[in-house]
């Protein structure tokens, strides 16, 4: 976990963390961010010097009322104080770390199974062998002046690292001598590798580079300090070696329970753990500031051999929810995910404006106000994409901070993060003053607080979830615990009755006999509500979502279109739509259809709890290979929930996209959707779906692929493509899912007829 400054105000009284802050005594005793004397085993191997202090994890597994039958995620998971804490009270749990340098001590660190004793023998044995190295070339270990008369020869010639490599690192990180014994350790280690300890004698020597053998200095910021012609290295390593090996015979008894670390992005959860599988989320994702994270493990993401190249540093940024300013690209667009939140945009305004004001110009400051919707935006996309992994009653506890970095403008982190995550249908259980420290530049007291959430399970209506398809809840819905499914039927009638309401105020408002095009923006959906007196979403675009894709625009509206056509809203750039009169093509299976069994490979547990959902047909897609049978080709899911941006259309998001390629080695892109329930296909999307092709796989063959539940089970599937007319159907398929018996010997003989016919 990170983003903890060094200097703080600590809340010494753990009892005083679960009562609202209106009820805490103001103490204020100054302590620094380190470990206290009880958490030193396991914890201290490695870990950020802005870590997260292990006795606030213990306060809210106390206060969550966790134990062994719970499974706890930390999906910022850092150098692993929430797992590391979770396993030594005997609780399973799981975390989640881009950062390759950071997940393998997070990983490291939980590995309390290997023989302790092995390990102190092994690296004595490559201790020697390498101060042997060291005595062969005139090397000493001790990295002090040697005493005056003391001989010592010439080193010939140091080892030194490649070029592209030394330009990833601060310049003087690590002294030319002390690289060259750090360089002949890791030689020895290669040479002589046991797969057992390799891992904890890696971790043992990044520490020791950070803390001893280079010159690096944090405070909190990292920085070059007093610059070390000598350093030891072999001495600095066999302490943090025997200092493991003590911890883990003090750590065994709890060695077996599970512990294991994703190195993968917190914004895109779905695919790495089961459905309904997270009791408890312990977590402090980055604050919004100018700190690098990649910066503080650089030195040893470089010696051991993590980063090699700025192409692995481009990569790893681009896993992180965009924190600070260096790790921004032209094609982020986690900012759409906020652009209709009000307070958000009202912070990123006044940055910028200060930043005129200041006459600030240069690449960085330019990018303050955008990186700062990004970093919400993407922490929105990480708890929209967290929900189907909770339990309903999931209790979450994110801890996070004021910041002031961006030309002084006051980010109220903690009231936004909660406001973000009950707009994705989070109960908000309270805000936790944790501690405050005083800002750098202004001495102003700067709240650290956590943020207690609870997940209450998606509602349902009518069988399907609008807090999975949306993401939002409305801000006149009673709460969720109350509801009963007659009052939520009710709740989405008046929804629906105010987005028609809405909708047509804005059409009529510009509409001319003759007009095949009206065009408007997403912000005369508020202009119009205002008018109407009528109350809006949190999230506005949820009104344009239900008119595209689940309910026919209102009748006012459609009886306005000429025989064989349609009235739909397309999008037509970034919060520009327009109302667009189309010919009607619907699709639709054919019920005549034949349709193809298929030995369902569906996992049974996965089957029992899907609903007739787009995730379960996608879930079932996916499983049963469907893609594949139906085109011919082998395909491989890419990812699902694709939100892009296309030039002339704006954000859209495809419901899964697979990469494929056939016998003559072509490649292929087959954007799905996918749609269960009620929701109907519609060629809107495939549309879209063809623009992203063109966009992001231009060199790749695009097939779009629909699948539509029907009637029994079957599962409709159709290709599209683009001519002349438009989007036309060029195949459709129906296969029902059955167990391995079912599909009998008839069917065969069937199915091998087709073939010939074919």
């Amino acid at each position: 976990m990170r983003g903890f400054p060094i200097f703080l105000q600590l809340m010494t009284n753990p009892a005083d963390l679960v009562k609202p802050v209106s009820q805490r005594p103001n103490k204020g005793i100054r302590e620094d961010n380190k470990l206290r004397l009880e958490d030193h085993a396991a914890h201290d191997w490695y870990r950020f010097v802005l870590s997260f202090p292990a006795h606030l994890v213990r306060s809210y597994i106390d206060r969550f009322a966790l134990n062994s039958t719970h499974t706890v995620l930390d999906p910022f998971c850092g150098t692993g104080t929430t797992i590391v804490e979770c396993k030594k009270h005997g609780i399973p749990s799981h975390g989640i770390e881009p950062n390759p340098m950071a997940a393998f001590a997070s990983r490291t660190k939980v590995s309390w199974q290997i023989d302790p004793d092995g390990l102190v023998a092994h690296t004595n044995k490559i201790a020697r062998l390498t101060l042997q190295k060291f005595a062969e070339e005139g090397i000493e270990d001790e990295g002090e002046i040697p005493l005056l008369g003391s001989s010592r020869r010439i080193i010939p010639k140091l080892k030194i690292l490649s070029p592209e490599l030394d330009k990833l690192l601060l310049t003087n990180s690590i002294s030319p001598l002390p690289l060259h014994k750090t360089l002949l350790l890791l030689e020895t280690l290669e040479e002589n590798k046991n797969d057992q300890f390799g891992a904890h004698e890696q971790l043992a020597l990044a520490k020791s580079l950070v803390n001893e053998i280079s010159n690096l200095h944090f405070g909190p910021e990292i920085g070059v300090g007093l610059i070390k012609d000598d350093a030891a290295v072999v001495n600095p390593w066999l302490r943090a070696i025997k200092k493991i090996a003590g911890d883990i015979k003090h750590l065994q008894h709890t060695a077996n329970i599970p512990a294991i670390v994703h190195q993968a992005d917190a914004r895109d959860l779905m695919a790495l753990l089961p459905p309904q599988s997270i009791d408890a989320v312990i977590t402090s994702p980055p604050y919004p500031n100018e700190k690098d994270y990649t910066r503080t493990t650089r030195l040893e993401s470089v010696l051991l051999g993590f980063i090699k190249s700025k192409e692995d540093l481009r990569r790893l940024k681009q896993t992180l929810v965009r924190s600070n300013t260096r790790g921004v690209y032209k094609s982020d667009t986690d900012d759409r995910m906020v652009e209709d939140h009000a307070e958000i945009q009202r912070i990123a305004e006044a940055i910028e404006a200060r930043r005129i004001e200041l006459g600030k110009t240069s690449g960085f400051e330019r990018l303050y106000a955008r990186v700062t919707k990004l970093y919400f935006g993407g922490m929105l996309r990480h708890l929209t994409d967290l929900r189907p992994l909770l339990r309903p009653g999931a209790q979450l506890a994110y801890v996070v901070g004021d910041q002031a970095s961006y030309l002084r403008i006051m980010i109220r982190t903690g009231q936004l993060i909660a406001d973000l995550a009950k707009s994705a249908g989070y109960e908000v259980v309270g805000i936790d003053l944790f501690r405050t420290r005083l800002a750098t530049a202004t001495r102003a007291q700067l709240r650290e607080e956590v943020v207690v959430l609870r997940w209450p399970g998606p509602p349902k209506v009518n069988g399907w979830s609008p807090a999975e398809e949306t993401g939002m809840v409305m801000k006149d819905e009673p709460p969720k615990n109350s509801m009963k499914k007659t009052d939520l039927t009710e709740a989405s009638s008046k929804i629906a009755n105010r987005y028609s309401a809405i909708i047509e105020k804005i059409f009529f408002a510009k509409y001319k006999k003759g007009m095949r095009q009206v065009p408007f923006e997403r912000e005369e959906i508020e202009t119009f509500a205002a008018k109407l007196n009528v109350k809006l979403p949190k999230n506005i675009g949820d009104l344009i979502y239900s008119f595209r894709y689940r309910t026919p625009l209102p009748e006012s509206i459609t009886r306005l279109a000429e025989a064989q056509h349609i009235w739909i809203i397309r999008p037509t750039g970034r919060s520009k739509y327009s109302f667009a009169l189309v010919k009607n093509t619907p699709i639709l299976p054919n019920e005549r259809m034949a349709v193809t069994k298929v030995p369902d490979a569906t996992p049974g547990i996965v089957a029992k709890y899907a609903f007739s959902d787009e995730q379960a047909l996608l879930a079932k897609v996916r499983y049963n290979r469907l893609v594949d049978i139906f085109s011919g080709v082998a395909c491989y899911s890419l990812q699902n929930h694709l939100r892009t941006t296309v030039p002339e259309i704006g954000q859209v998001e495809i419901d899964e996209i697979y990469i494929g390629v056939d016998k003559k080695g072509a490649h292929y892109a087959f954007p799905i959707q996918a749609k269960g329930g009620k929701d109907k296909l519609n060629i809107v999307q495939i549309e879209q779906d063809l623009a992203v092709c063109a966009a992001k796989f231009p060199l790749l063959v695009c097939r779009p692929i629909a699948a539509q539940f029907m009637a029994g089970g079957v599962i409709a599937l159709f290709e599209f493509e683009a001519g002349e007319n438009g989007v036309t159907i060029v195949s459709e398929k129906h296969y029902l899912l059955v167990a391995p018996k079912d599909v009998t010997d008839a069917d065969l003989k069937n199915y091998s007829t087709r073939l010939a016919q074919s």
